[in-house]
């Protein structure tokens, strides 16, 4: 039953998510996922004649690729919902390097108490460049632009440890 299945179905089944895809390698992945579903639904699979097996595979994919889409969307939402446009800033080690240093206080101690500020509110509060430029009265940018300056200080001195 498996193997007549897989060879009748397996190319058209491909072709159809290829289609709803436009994406050869998920088309695939998708195709894959059809058949497992299938694998664990086998006694469901079995009593099916030709027909209503074409018709539950095809289904199938249809129901995961559009799960899959939903998904999708609800990922991008959550995304902008907590990152908004123009808040990113590039990734940078420092923070992190920084905060695992068993020696953190004496590495603050390089900087002068409004850096440190800076740094502490954005990397250890969690605040963005927008919200912190609403508290100190800074345009983002600026404030970027000084986080940047601090971990570029810090970097330096860790590299010369």
């Amino acid at each position: 039953m498996w193997d007549e299945m897989y060879e009748e179905f397996w190319d058209k089944l491909e072709h159809f998510c290829a289609r709803l895809c436009r994406d050869e390698s998920r088309a695939e992945d998708l195709t894959q996922e059809v058949f497992l579903k299938a694998l664990m639904n086998r006694s469901l699979i079995e009593s099916f004649n030709a027909r209503q097996c074409k018709a539950w595979l095809f289904a199938t994919a249809r129901n995961l690729y559009c799960d899959q889409v939903r998904r999708a969307a609800k990922e991008r939402e959550l995304m902008e919902a907590l990152l908004p446009d123009g808040d990113e800033e590039p990734a940078d080690e420092t923070a992190s390097a920084a905060v695992g240093l068993s020696d953190l206080e004496s590495l603050m101690g390089i900087l002068e108490p409004a850096d440190r500020m800076l740094f502490e509110l954005r990397y250890g509060e969690g605040y963005n460049a927008s919200e912190l430029g609403e508290m100190l009265k800074l345009p983002p940018g600026t404030v970027r632009t000084r986080l940047l300056k601090i971990r570029t200080k810090l970097k330096d001195e860790l590299l010369e440890e």
